[in-house]
């Protein structure tokens, strides 16, 4: 099982979906494996709310329509912030220590480790030092 990194769901984008090579068809395939956590949807909403500040409403409709389809296809497979995970996010920080890494990354860290699943990055900088297992699907496909 798998957790998306915000950074892959921003693939979903469709300005940015060359990017993404492979990696949406094979996401579709194995769509049951897939998760989000609840951070995803706060980053997404948070980007989302800047570009209405910044008058940009043509963008935020665009971002808006994909976190209702993130919403509406992860409704079943949404992971939430429990207790479990907000104990471990703390343990993840520590023992990353010395590197100080951000909350959003060490919350969607914590979330695959309670739940035993590996995080789909871009960013393996930002999950090696919790050592919870990530996978850069760029650079080659799970399974």
């Amino acid at each position: 099982m798998y957790l998306l990194d915000t950074n892959i769901v921003s693939l979903f984008d469709p300005r940015r979906r060359a990017e993404a090579g492979p990696l949406l068809d094979w996401l579709r395939r194995h769509d049951r494996l897939i998760f989000l956590s609840v951070v995803t949807l706060t980053e997404i909403e948070a980007g989302y709310l800047k570009l209405l500040w910044d008058g940009k409403t043509a963008r935020a409709a665009q971002i808006a329509a994909l976190r209702d389809g993130l919403l509406a296809d992860y409704s079943d497979r949404l992971l939430p912030i429990d207790r479990s995970v907000a104990l471990t996010v703390a343990r993840l920080a520590e023992a990353a220590r010395p590197i100080t890494l951000e909350l959003a990354d060490l919350q969607i860290a914590a979330t695959a480790a309670v739940h035993g699943y590996t995080v789909l990055t871009r960013n393996l900088r930002h999950f090696t030092p919790t050592g919870v297992p990530a996978l850069d699907p760029l650079v080659g496909l799970p399974l």
